[in-house]
């Protein structure tokens, strides 16, 4: 082994790493089983510079290592663990953090806090896909922002026409914005020299072409050989749209990590928070701790299916006699998610119920 020194060995000995990775630094403590040993930055290269410093300081330890889920992605993890380091990813909510952490919250605080706890063993890693799963959800999540963007144009454009006292024609009410209603647009802000509108309006064509590049590559990724026979059979399922479809299947990806239907519920964004005390318990709102596209995309579903499926119809129509709307649609999501884990599981179509 390179770079190792003779005189020490820490075979059978376990080294833990908590890093808080930035741009142009690695914050690293260096911790052993009883104490804390280091506090280390690196910089680029920060893989290497890293393992050569635990081989030359710790060889033969056990060296095991974490940083929170951010803008480097899953790229140091996976260098890590090729060079032998064990490497684990967590979510940044999952660390214990004081409130006197929080007001004095500096890099070599977080990288011992990471450290600490992953000593301990209480930190849990988060799932980490492959490299063409995470080209496959990068696709899907920029046609999500881009539509996110595109509604916020549109509501900008109905805004600054309010604004002004100009009135939609009834034929151009509807939420769909045709051409017509666009050359419409341009024809108002014209003939009111209205140059902020028609740069709101240049915004929303731009947006509404990028859009529908993005719906093409989104089509052309579902026929691929991966996706084509479970996208096909997701479409099955009543309320469940292509967009909605590559949603699931990319930011879900492998049924089987999932070990229950509640574990499944939960990463879905669809478990209320409780609060328990004494022989008092409270359930509140649905927790924030779920993936949000996967959320919202069941959610939007929910109410598609409601108009196509009668059984699903019927249940939503029982259970808003005893709760509001919205609590009620998320019973339905609750069943559309055990919809498509049948479907998943079983690659097989959804057959819908004769009624």
């Amino acid at each position: 082994m390179k770079n190792t020194n003779n005189s020490l060995d820490f075979t059978g000995q376990n080294i833990y790493v908590g890093m808080d990775v930035h741009k142009r630094t690695w914050t690293c403590t260096i911790c052993s089983q009883h104490a804390i040993l280091k506090k280390v930055v690196f910089e680029r290269p920060f893989t290497k510079n890293l393992v050569n410093y635990l081989r030359r300081n710790f060889p033969n330890a056990n060296c095991y290592s974490a940083y929170e889920a951010g803008f480097c992605g899953f790229v140091a993890q996976k260098e890590l663990k090729a060079e032998g380091v064990n490497c684990i990813v967590v979510n940044p909510a999952d660390i214990p953090v004081s409130d006197k952490e929080k007001q004095f919250k500096t890099d070599l605080r977080d990288s011992k806090k990471i450290a600490v706890t992953l000593r301990s063993g209480e930190l849990k890693a988060i799932y980490v896909p492959t490299l063409e799963n995470q080209k496959d959800r990068a696709v899907v999540r920029e046609r999500w922002s881009i539509s996110k963007d595109q509604t916020r144009a549109k509501n900008q454009i109905k805004s600054h026409l309010n604004f002004f006292d100009i009135e939609i024609p009834e034929d151009f009410t509807s939420r769909y914005w045709s051409i017509k209603f666009v050359d419409w647009l341009l024809k108002i802000a014209e003939e009111k020299q209205d140059d902020a509108l028609k740069v709101k309006i240049q915004k929303h064509i731009i947006l509404r072409t990028h859009q529908l590049w993005a719906t093409r590559e989104l089509r052309k990724l579902s026929r691929t050989d991966r996706h084509i026979e479970l996208s096909k059979n997701l479409l099955t399922v009543p309320g469940v749209g292509l967009f909605h479809a590559m949603v699931f299947l990319t930011e879900l990806i492998d049924m089987k990590r999932f070990k229950n239907e509640n574990h499944l519920f939960s990463f879905c964004g669809l478990i209320p928070t409780t609060n328990t005390s004494a022989d008092k318990q409270r359930i509140g709102e649905m927790t924030r701790r779920g993936n949000t596209r996967v959320t919202t995309a069941l959610i939007k579903s929910a109410w598609v299916a409601i108009r196509s499926d009668n059984e699903l119809l019927m249940r939503y129509e029982t259970y808003r006699k005893r709760m509001n709307g919205n609590k009620a649609i998320i019973k339905i999501a609750k069943t559309l998610v055990r919809r498509i884990r049948k479907v998943w599981i079983h690659k097989e179509k959804y057959i819908k119920a004769e009624c």
